[in-house]
């Protein structure tokens, strides 16, 4: 059993990263799994739009049945809609929509996790899957720490119980939409102790070996020296 932990991003060829998450799920399954993919809109016409592209690529990259599971502000995830599933895939978008609406059902997938069912999370669903959820937002005290596209409809960066898959707080569009600053400000402000923050087309997987970095680009940790009022910085490369 694997977390998968997606820093968002597309490519044509995704086995590095994304299809690990997939061949743990082939390795459970011992055939072509069955793939629970959550996604999360506003509307479900908007979401709909999307479903061709996750169901597309992750049958590419080896799964049977992608079983799209479409939730809004009015549809919260359900127990049910996670059995006999052989993986658990949690797209991105507005996370603070995916956090509300998966939430309810935390205790189901810790369950699942725990037995053996490998998680991905891509974007949204990587920064709910630790013990505490990184929701968005791009200023601390009213100064900001990271371009506002990244703000997630929140102003004031906001922290909030996530799934407990891992015990890390993480960020995702690393390099690629600037958001390591906002790490360290996490980190600098005592939000959390330590943040990960992971480029696109890029994979932190954790499981039974450790932490491991698949993919094309790194893996960034914001972490406080101990007695100090400075941040550390390091990189974990592919």
């Amino acid at each position: 059993m694997s977390i998968h932990l997606l820093g968002g991003g597309w490519a044509d060829d995704e086995s590095a990263w994304t299809g690990r998450f997939v061949a743990e799920a082939r390795e459970r399954a011992e055939v072509a799994p069955v793939i629970a993919c959550v996604l999360w809109a506003e509307d479900a016409e908007e979401g709909e739009r999307w479903h061709g592209d996750y169901r597309d690529d992750l049958t590419r990259l080896g799964a049977g049945e992608v079983r799209i599971v479409q939730l809004g502000p009015d549809r919260e995830l359900r127990p049910t809609d996670l059995g006999s599933a052989d993986g658990i895939f949690v797209g991105g978008g507005l996370t603070p929509g995916y956090h509300r609406a998966i939430m309810p059902a935390a205790d189901t997938i810790r369950g699942l996790v725990a037995s053996g069912v490998p998680y991905a999370g891509y974007s949204a669903g990587a920064m709910i899957a630790g013990d505490v959820a990184l929701l968005g937002g791009w200023r601390i005290g009213g100064v900001p720490v990271c371009p506002e596209a990244s703000s997630e409809q929140l102003d004031e960066v906001t922290l909030d119980a996530g799934l407990g898959l891992v015990d890390l707080v993480v960020d995702v569009h690393a390099a690629q939409y600037g958001n390591l600053s906002r790490a360290v400000a996490i980190v600098h402000a005592s939000l959390a102790d330590r943040v990960v923050a992971i480029d696109e087309r890029t994979s932190l997987i954790v499981g039974a070996g450790g932490l491991v970095v698949a993919g094309e680009g790194s893996v960034w940790t914001a972490e406080r020296e101990p007695d100090t009022d400075r941040v550390s910085v390091a990189v974990l490369g592919a």
